[in-house]
Order: structure tokens, then C-alpha cells, then sequence
């Protein structure tokens, strides 16, 4: 398998682990993403003699049954722990250490522990163990402050689902109002959130942190200003979370497992639903979103026709290329062709993730228009 950055230069781990045990990590994680874990297995199985593995006993997780996936990353994370206190040092987990935390991701050798403590509490969220999830999350944070691995994106979700909105609202505005990317203690020194209204717009809107935030404030003290401000926030960052929610579309399942993601897109829009989705379809916070005349603004979506103009009269009305653009589908046959191919370079899920319309017509139109010109010029 194809790896980045310094683990592509030197080896998973560092070079922890051997040349045997890393050609047959490849071909299991081959074979599962091929979608066949029962060809995988004895891959992994093979890898894992190596106790360095841990990308091994991962993939082995994803191949498992939940309950029985936690058991085994628990024996991996006790031997990646005794391996990484005698290649680091005894304290190496120990806050402020010599060579270790809260410093994990600049140390090559942690990274395969790091990955494990990732899938750890994927496990734990998918058996709704949200206080194990949370307590593994924050365990991340303490040993990694700068978060690389972006464990804290689940943090202010599995706070709501544990029942403390309050910790939730906490967390996320210390990462919100951060002025260098990482607050003191990474947000976890939990304390009274504050309640007062933002006094200026928040620049820099992430939308895993601004929806959990705008769910605590409202859990917390109903329609209050500083709920509406982070709700107006978060849908104007990322508008399809509340589509899904406002469409009673169905709850993923998992997360969307892919190396291309883009900041505040369908892959995190489909993150926060798979962890949060059942808390925004209550009652009382469908009806406060579904009556708020900013959210509607931006859920309800304009036919990127050009000269068309329509707007849609409920949430979701228009699936690509179909309803009030069917007359146009003659024009979008060809461009929705460009847009396969769009996702196939630039990683996209679609060119409406690039900013573009509900059909992607402008850069489409565009593209298009310079391909006509470039065989005119041949």
C-alpha cells in the first residue's frame, strides 16, 4: 500500500517493523479493500507475528465484530505501550515527558499507536460505549496536544451523546476560540461554558465543531442567541448536514473511511451524522432547525441552470439532475460526465463540494466550453 509522508520514506512505525511482516500488512489491507476480509485474515494473521504490527491487529479489528474487535485492539494497544516504553523511554506516557507526551506525533514509532487508539474508539462509538469513546479521546489528546490524527472532531459529539452538553459546549469553544489551532490542555480541563453571545462572526468556521456547539447551547438553554449563532455558523460552513437531518435521510452506518476529504464536506457532514445524527432528529431540535429562516436560506437550493432560477419548496426536493432541472437534462447529460471525471482528479465527492451549483453547471459549462475551444484550436 502506497504511504505519505515520513512513514513513505522510512517504513510504518519508523522501520518498527520487518520487510515480511510489512508485505503481508500490504496484502491484507489489499484484500480488504477489495472488500474480502476472509482473504485478508491470514495476511493479517501473518503480519501480526511481528508484535510491532499494529496497522496488522487494526485491519484484523475491521474485520471483526465490534466486541470482539475492542478485546483484540486492547491486547494491541498493551503491547504497543510496553513496546513504546522501551524503544522511548518508561515515561515516555507521562505528561510532559522526556521524549513522548504530549509530543506522540512527532515521534515516528507512536504512529501505528496512535492509529490504534483512532480505530479503538471507532469501535467503542459503533457499540455506543460513548463514555470508553470519550475516555480514549481525551487519552489521544493528552499524549498528542497538537492532534494530527483530528480525534477531537468526535470529541464535542460523543460529549452530547454521553449526556454532558455542557463539557460538549466547552470543548468545542476552546477549540473555536483558539487563537494558535490548539488550546491549553487541547480543551479537556472541563469547565462551566460560556453563555454570553459571540460579539463578532467566527471567522474560520469548522463544521465539527460549530454543530456540536450550536446542539450543546440549545440542549442547554433552548433558542438563545448564542445557539442560533452557532447554528447559523454551522450551515452556512457545511449546509448538508441539516439537509440529511431535515430530509430524515438515513443515519450512516460508519464513517466515510477515505484518505480524500475536504474541509467542511460530505465527508465530514457524513461523520457528524454518523456520530450525532438521532440527537438533531428530536423533536424539539427538528422544530427549532426547520423554523429557523437562515438555516431555510441555505438548505433549500437554487437549479444551477443557467436563466432558471428556481428554488426548491422542501428540503432535498431535487436529487442531481432530476426534478426541477429533468428539462434540462439534455444540457447535463455531457456535463455530468465531467463531473465523474472531476471527482476522479481532484479527489472531489462531486463538483457541488467544490462550490458550485446542485448540478455543478458553471464549472462544468466552463470546462466543457474550454474543451470545445482547445479541439477548435487543434
Amino acid at each position: 500500500m502506497r504511504r505519505w509522508g515520513a512513514e513513505g520514506m522510512f517504513g510504518l512505525g519508523g522501520g518498527a517493523i520487518s520487510n515480511e511482516s510489512q508485505r503481508n500488512l500490504d496484502k491484507g489491507q489489499e484484500w480488504m479493500n477489495k472488500k474480502k476480509p476472509e482473504k485478508a485474515i491470514p495476511f493479517l494473521l501473518k503480519a501480526m507475528e511481528d508484535p510491532n504490527n499494529l496497522d496488522a491487529c487494526v485491519s484484523l479489528a475491521l474485520a471483526m465484530p465490534h466486541d470482539m474487535a475492542i478485546e483484540l485492539l486492547k491486547r494491541g494497544e498493551q503491547q504497543g505501550r510496553d513496546s513504546l516504553k522501551r524503544s522511548l523511554g518508561e515515561d515516555c506516557f507521562e505528561d510532559n515527558a522526556r521524549y513522548g507526551a504530549p509530543n506522540f506525533w512527532g515521534i515516528l514509532e507512536t504512529r501505528p499507536y496512535m492509529r490504534l487508539l483512532g480505530t479503538m474508539t471507532r469501535m467503542y462509538v459503533q457499540l455506543e460505549n460513548w463514555n470508553k469513546a470519550i475516555e480514549v479521546s481525551l487519552e489521544v489528546l493528552r499524549i498528542c496536544s497538537s492532534d494530527n490524527m483530528g480525534q477531537r472532531y468526535w470529541v464535542g459529539s460523543l460529549l452530547l451523546q454521553a449526556g454532558r452538553p455542557a463539557d460538549a459546549l466547552y470543548f468545542t469553544q476552546q477549540w473555536i476560540n483558539s487563537t494558535d489551532g490548539t488550546p491549553p490542555g487541547s480543551g479537556t480541563d472541563f469547565k462551566e461554558p460560556s453563555s454570553a453571545p459571540l460579539t463578532k462572526k467566527i471567522e474560520w468556521a469548522d463544521d465539527e465543531m460549530v454543530y456540536p456547539a450550536a446542539l450543546a447551547a440549545f440542549t442547554l438553554w433552548g433558542d438563545c442567541e448564542l445557539a442560533r449563532q452557532y447554528l447559523h455558523a454551522a450551515v452556512e460552513a457545511n449546509p448538508q448536514v441539516l439537509i440529511k437531518v431535515l430530509a430524515n435521510s438515513k443515519r450512516p452506518s460508519d464513517l466515510k473511511a477515505t484518505p480524500s476529504r475536504t474541509l467542511n464536506g460530505r465527508e465530514t457532514a457524513h461523520d457528524h451524522l454518523w456520530l450525532t445524527q438521532d440527537l438533531w432528529a428530536k423533536p424539539e431540535v427538528m422544530n427549532w432547525v426547520d423554523g429557523d429562516a437562515f438555516v431555510k436560506q441555505h438548505v433549500l437550493r437554487v437549479c444551477s441552470e443557467p436563466g432558471c432560477g428556481k428554488v426548491e419548496e422542501t428540503v432535498k426536493q431535487w436529487q442531481q439532475c432530476s426534478a426541477c432541472q429533468k428539462d434540462h437534462w439534455s444540457a447535463h447529460k455531457v456535463i455530468s460526465r465531467w463531473n465523474c471525471l472531476f471527482r476522479q482528479v481532484m479527489g472531489c465527492q462531486d463538483l457541488e463540494t467544490a462550490g458550485v451549483g446542485v448540478c455543478g453547471v458553471s464549472i462544468n459549462s466552463y470546462l466543457f466550453s474550454q474543451l470545445n475551444s482547445f479541439v477548435s484550436d487543434a
